[in-house]
């Protein structure tokens, strides 16, 4: 049996379409595997409540092998091993490379190559896919050009049994009307716009929503759309879609996206703010957080905008200007960008701890101890970029992404992969863990070893190292960062400065800058079980710092206090 028919005889369409041309490149390959998926992959259930379809989460969950927005497609080897372990060995075999550009634990750093994005919705929505089709057709590169065919020819087969379904559900005629339509011609009207918006969403697999408001805005002449804009959300909420933004340029738009995300977790809601934001968007914005929901969050316009420009010099403003946040709100430019969102990790309280046990004793001054720190850690981050850049090498070989390629802007035109330097705008992203432990187990060793002399290195690290009760209270009381304290907060600008200046001037894969960011969602918590104790008076294991907030129990002055430590930061 060869292994197109082993696939397809256990109903794993992505998988057999992928083993259906063998002998054409991995983009055609990948291309034509996403046309078997949409062309088998089951309709959601219409719900007549609803005005939107698809609705509800993606009914796909019977494949092991199926689309990835972040890494092309996934595999469940338990369920794969249940159906057929010569299906299980067979993708065992082929998968290596991509893996290998995945997730990988590297000691004091961690490889994710984990990529959001966000599709250009608006191009979408005002050209048609069908005008997308005809680009396509001009390209000269024969498996590139192909292989997208095959993509949107999968995308038309699952939009047109969409539209035929619904008929046979006698579903309601304006939405049949409007689906027939959009996305494959342009959109006419405002529920037009939003039932598009909300298809191109799921074709990519539920990742991220875009600039809304503001791409919404053109099709929208004063209607009260927030129940459409609530089942837009409600659904990307049940796929686990994450990010969209709103602002700066208010519109009726904006105030309705507030009120439909009242008492909703996701997507995380961006508002960006100006000086110029009328009251009734503040009063809108702070009734949706009174419901619990934690949105909108509030992202600084102004100073966005200057540390765009300063990472994107040659970048023009009026692509700069569509800057949303993507997954954890990393750095996005909406339709144009890719950009590594958590390409790796960088665990400075491992790296800490490390050089603390190898040197404290070594050192005659804390500005020795410092300085050597400083050396190390350069090193370090030197030697994760370098796997990193040849990570990013090793996926545009071996993970190739076509959805991706041809929503992006300029992939078509360049004829180039998204992950292999197609969009207009490519940088990659690494985030840090343990920042502020590190600030504050300086400021312990600085205050206890350096200044007071109350212990020698030798019993300070034994001390640490046993968890001895009566050293944690002396660690307790000692400076910290999260408090307004002066000489903390310089200690904390001063490290950080030093840290983030090492990606300075480092050139990514793809070209573009490399963004150093501090962000763990809960990657936190696994992080920290590779660490022991530290003189933050953190324990053997226990969870690092939740990005820059202060260290659990230590912020004590209040929330305004933790926010100027936080302010001086240097971000």
């Amino acid at each position: 049996m060869n292994r197109y028919t082993l696939f397809s005889s256990i109903d794993e369409p992505f998988a057999a379409g992928f083993f259906e041309e063998e002998g054409r490149s991995l983009f055609f390959r990948h291309s034509l595997a996403l046309r078997r998926f949409y062309e088998n992959r089951p309709l959601n259930r219409y719900d007549s409540n609803r005005r939107l379809y698809p609705s509800g989460v993606e009914n796909i969950s019977k494949y092991a092998i199926k689309p990835q927005y972040a890494r092309t497609f996934s595999v469940d080897y338990d369920t794969l091993q249940s159906k057929s372990p010569e299906a299980a060995k067979t993708m065992e075999g082929i998968d290596g490379d991509r893996r290998g550009a995945g997730y990988r634990d590297c000691g004091f750093y961690v490889m994710h190559n984990y990529t959001h994005s966000i599709p250009h919705y608006e191009r979408i929505l005002a050209e048609g896919l069908d005008a997308y089709q005809a680009r396509v057709e001009r390209m000269r590169d024969a498996d590139l050009r192909e292989g997208l065919l095959h993509l949107l020819a999968g995308f038309r087969n699952y939009h047109s049994r969409c539209v035929q379904y619904l008929k046979r559900e006698s579903a309601d005629q304006t939405l049949i009307a409007a689906l027939e339509r959009v996305p494959f011609q342009p959109a006419q009207n405002i529920y037009q716009a939003i039932l598009g918006w909300n298809f191109i969403l799921y074709l990519d697999g539920a990742d991220n929503y875009g600039w809304l408001d503001n791409g919404l805005c053109p099709y929208h002449n004063g209607e009260d759309v927030t129940n459409e804009l609530r089942e837009l959300f409600e659904n990307g909420n049940d796929n686990a879609a994450w990010s969209a933004a709103i602002g700066p340029f208010y519109n009726d738009l904006t105030g309705q996206c507030l009120v439909a995300i009242q008492g909703r977790r996701r997507p995380m809601l961006a508002l960006r703010l100006t000086e110029h934001m009328p009251d009734d968007i503040w009063e809108l914005a702070f009734a949706a957080l009174r419901t619990g929901c934690s949105n909108p969050s509030f992202y600084n316009e102004d100073m966005i905008a200057r540390m765009l420009k300063q990472c994107f010099p040659g970048v023009r403003g009026e692509d700069r200007i569509r800057f949303c946040g993507a997954g954890c709100t990393e750095t996005n430019l909406a339709g144009l960008s890719n950009i590594g969102s958590i390409d790796a990790d960088i665990n400075l309280a491992l790296i800490f701890e490390r050089y603390m046990h190898e040197n404290l004793a070594l050192c005659e001054s804390f500005t020795e101890f410092y300085q050597g720190l400083c050396k190390t850690v350069a090193d370090c981050v030197d030697a994760m970029l370098a796997a990193v850049f040849k990570s990013n090498e090793r996926m545009a070989q071996n993970s190739p992404h076509p959805i991706r390629t041809l929503f992006t802007d300029d992939c078509i035109d360049k004829e180039l992969d998204f992950n292999n330097g197609g969009a207009r705008i490519n940088a990659e992203m690494t985030a840090e863990c343990g920042l502020i432990n590190a600030i504050d187990s300086l400021l312990a060793i600085r205050k206890l070893v350096f200044e007071t002399k109350q212990y020698t290195a030798p019993d300070f690290l034994r001390l640490l190292t046993s968890e001895d009760p009566l050293f944690y209270l002396q660690l307790k009381n000692c400076p910290r960062y999260g408090v307004d304290d002066r000489a903390a907060d310089e200690l904390a600008h001063r490290f950080s400065d030093m840290f983030y200046s090492c990606f300075a001037g480092k050139k990514a894969f793809r070209g573009g800058p490399v963004i150093p960011t501090s962000h763990q969602f809960n990657r936190y918590i696994a992080a920290g079980a590779k660490v022991g104790p530290t003189p933050d008076g953190r324990r053997k294991g226990d969870p690092l710092c939740d990005s820059i907030a202060p260290l659990g129990g230590k912020s004590t002055n209040g929330p305004t206090a933790a926010m100027v430590s936080a302010s001086k930061i240097a971000q």
